[in-house]
């Protein structure tokens, strides 16, 4: 039996470059411009690091961020909020599209020497800190914290920080795959799986990746347009993957109240081709001595079983 390849942390170091974008441009320029940048430097950039390689600590800001009550109340919407929660309230998946703009300006800069095209969103976590209301201004950052060669190509971390005032009130971390160009081992036989209890049946219809997209800023072809998936390798369009990890938190939220300090995190699997029907499980295990109530969930396809979503819920001052 051959050993697995060992997975190596590329170290970050030196003094932290701070770049602060001084403007939040309108969504679809701004992705437009990145999308074109990235098509731009996709044939300079390369797939993997060196082993012995070191990248420097690097921050990227907006300061003074207002948020936009009108597309707050269309995210709420597109991924099913609850109308019955205090309106002003920001939910907890909301604060990530804030670092949509952010992340794709980081992976197009000169401090990041992987190909921006082909990122693929594997793990999302955040955390609230307590609950953030519409007429708070905020102070936005974004860090790369992690970078990783692993068997299956080089994993980026990003911690995305959401201040109001010089109290820390969101904090989540981004996780992308660029996949290896070599690597075409078949994948490896994965233990028998357990399905979660049954709660939702979740109807994901065909124009839900340009609606998510109009409201998160997240332009992605393969989101959109069967014709653009296709060419990037899919069957048909699919359904962003923070649209379906918001789309069960709006169901928790619901379900169980998502107001105050709470922490959800998550893996993406397989994608969601539109249009789907969904299957939400979700099993609640209550807080015992020392440990708050945790809520296990999964999203899956109706038909086959194959998982697109799964994570936790933690809550973190209630019982």
């Amino acid at each position: 039996m051959k050993n697995n390849p060992p997975i190596i942390d590329i170290p970050l170091t030196g003094y932290e470059t701070i770049f602060e974008i001084k403007k939040n441009p309108s969504f679809k320029s701004q992705m437009g411009f990145i999308f074109l940048k990235a098509v731009l430097i996709s044939p300079f950039r390369t797939n993997t690091i060196a082993d012995n390689a070191i990248m420097k600590t690097t921050r990227m800001i907006l300061k003074n961020y207002l948020p936009d009550k009108q597309r707050i109340k269309q995210y709420r919407k597109i991924c099913a909020f609850s109308e019955d929660n205090r309106i002003d309230i920001i939910p907890i998946s909301y604060f990530q599209t804030l670092f949509i703009g952010l992340i794709g300006r980081f992976i197009t800069s000169c401090f990041f020497p992987v190909n921006p095209l082909g990122l693929i969103h594997i793990f999302q976590s955040f955390e609230q800190k307590r609950a953030v209301t519409t007429n708070e201004i905020l102070d936005l950052a974004c860090i790369l914290s992690g970078v990783r060669k692993t068997p299956k190509g080089i994993e980026t971390d990003f911690t995305l920080e959401v201040m109001s005032g010089k109290t820390l009130v969101w904090q989540g971390v981004s996780t992308f795959l660029t996949k290896n160009r070599v690597n075409k081992k078949k994948p490896s036989k994965k233990k028998s799986d357990i399905f979660l209890a049954k709660k939702e049946t979740i109807f994901v219809p065909s124009e839900t990746g340009r609606k998510y997209a109009a409201v998160s800023g997240d332009y992605n072809p393969h989101h959109l347009h069967t014709l653009p998936a296709k060419l990037f390798g899919f069957k048909r369009a699919i359904a962003h993957g923070m649209w379906s990890l918001a789309r069960v938190t709006a169901s928790l939220d619901r379900e169980f109240g998502i107001q105050d300090a709470a922490m959800i995190e998550a893996a993406f699997k397989l994608p969601i081709f539109l249009p789907a029907t969904t299957i939400l499980g979700y099993d609640r295990q209550n807080h015992t001595q020392g440990h708050p109530p945790i809520v296990h969930f999964e999203l899956r396809d109706k038909h086959q079983g194959l998982p697109h979503l799964k994570g936790r819920l933690l809550y973190k001052n209630q019982g």
